[in-house]
């Protein structure tokens, strides 16, 4: 389908919801004039956060409670900048709380927008392609035109947002600017913020699977420990959303989809690296072989989807993809499925759950009985670890430094259910400290045994149990 998904410009991939990190950061909020159409003297003050996505408008909202603007709705609205007229629209789910309760509806560049667009029919506009860069092809395509095209031909984002700003104040559109505080996604790989893109991809109807995953774990068949995780577990089943599975990146299982060279040549783009990219009406042949040729014409010319299946989906068959299945042997016999699974609360969602859901669907039953949630090790503020924080800390360098039973005995001294470690080199010194005195206690006493022993005549340096009282051998067994 072609939806709207969360787009990575520097990875040039799809990504799911959860592989976004979300951060509070501060923004401005933009009060833009937007002229009646029949009365240009009259217009509504739109507050938005990205004026730039204003190009790609093809409506404006207002809830339709909102005594300010009784009587308005139906009316029609000349957009600034491009000139396009565009329908006033009531909806419940526009806030009139925020801003002046006056909305720019771009269904091409946000989730909600795109829910509003869908129920009143509204044209989608994608106004970027895939590096984030005003596409004049999609006003062109759509029959539009302006000087204002070429002005913003090719430029980024950001530098978009700069010069419609200016251009707004320049024509006397701009109200006011105030401050703003925002929550930005950001590609989990490489930070960069995402866009909603509007792309034709791969989705899994997940609901069904989700619904069996929740029945399992509610019914026990499945055991969170601790068991407080389960609540999340169900918090975020019972909302999920169909999952975008397919990614355009260079690793991982083909996409198992095939397009025909000459029925879909109108819908493939080739490019200048030889790649094709798939237009929105491409029909795919899905297989589980190679198809030998065409069902519909013939031909052989087949190329395959150029996309690959999310890597949490392929993870997600492992626990009988491993074992030979779509086969069944022994191993799957014997194996699937297992008994405990012991994994990190990060990723209860992106690899748990879809085992899960899988193991539910394709082996009709639970991959494992219990699944331990274990403690995550942090930096010492707390902060989760990651290479481009710089907060890593490498074990071998703490081992080489501190020695492994150090590093081993500040972690298993630390380790409780459902706490999280906070790692300090502090602590692992103080333990170092510590695990010297066992050590050089443990030396104290081998070096008197030997002594005992030597005055007895026994110089093999081995205790005899039935010379020793109870509490010693349950010593020595520890």
């Amino acid at each position: 389908a072609q939806r709207l998904i969360n787009w990575c410009p520097r990875c040039k991939t799809a990504l799911a919801d959860m592989e976004l990190v979300h951060e509070e950061a501060d923004g401005s909020l933009w009060h833009i004039r937007y002229p009646l159409a029949d009365d240009p003297v009259h217009a509504l003050i739109v507050a938005t956060t990205r004026p730039e996505t204003m190009l790609g408008d093809t409506a404006v909202a207002v809830h339709p409670d909102d005594e300010r603007y009784q009587g308005l709705v139906g009316k029609k609205i000349r957009l600034p900048i491009t000139g396009r007229i565009v329908p006033l629209i009531a909806d419940p789910l526009v806030d009139r709380e925020f801003g002046t309760g006056a909305l720019k509806i771009t269904p091409g560049h946000d989730f909600n927008d795109f829910d509003i667009g869908e129920r009143f029919g509204l044209d989608k506009v994608s106004i970027f392609d895939a590096d984030a860069r005003i596409d004049a092809a999609s006003f062109l395509d759509r029959g539009e035109s302006g000087d204002w095209i070429e002005r913003y031909r090719g430029k980024d984002r950001f530098e978009a947002r700069n010069l419609i700003v200016a251009e707004l104040k320049e024509k006397g559109f701009l109200e006011k600017t105030e401050p703003h505080k925002l929550a930005v996604g950001r590609c989990y790989r490489c930070q960069t913020v995402i866009e909603p893109y509007l792309t034709p991809q791969w989705f899994v109807d997940i609901k069904p699977l989700a619904e069996q995953a929740i029945a399992v774990v509610r019914e026990g068949k499945i055991k969170i420990i601790p068991e407080g995780w389960s609540n999340s577990y169900f918090a975020w089943m019972e909302n999920i959303k169909d999952w975008c599975i397919s990614r355009q990146i260079w690793w991982g299982h083909q996409i198992p989809a095939w397009y025909c060279l000459r029925c879909e040549a109108s819908n493939l783009i080739k490019g200048a690296d030889g790649e094709y990219r798939l237009g929105k009406d491409a029909k795919p042949i899905v297989a589980r072989q190679v198809p030998e040729k065409c069902p519909t014409c013939g031909g052989k010319d087949l190329i395959q989807d150029p996309d690959v299946l999310d890597t949490w989906f392929s993870s997600g068959l492992w626990p009988f993809s491993t074992l030979g299945w779509p086969d069944q042997t022994v191993d799957l016999k014997d194996f699937y499925p297992t008994s405990t699974l012991v994994t990190g609360f990060d990723i209860l969602f992106f690899w748990v759950a879809r085992m899960i859901m899988m193991g539910l669907k394709f082996m009709g039953d639970v991959p494992f009985r219990d699944v331990y949630i274990h403690a995550l090790v942090r930096d010492e503020q707390g902060q989760k670890m990651s290479k481009s924080k710089g907060n890593v800390i490498d074990p071998l360098d703490v081992m080489s430094q501190y020695g492994t039973d150090a590093f081993r005995f500040t972690l298993a001294a630390m380790a409780a259910m459902g706490r999280d470690i906070k790692l300090a080199e502090e602590r692992i010194a103080g333990y170092q400290n510590f695990v010297n005195k066992l050590w050089n206690a443990a030396r104290f006493v081998q070096m008197n045994l030997r002594a005992a022993d030597g005055a007895n005549g026994n110089s093999s340096g081995v205790i005899d149990d039935r010379d020793l009282g109870f509490a010693e051998p349950w010593i020595r067994s520890r």
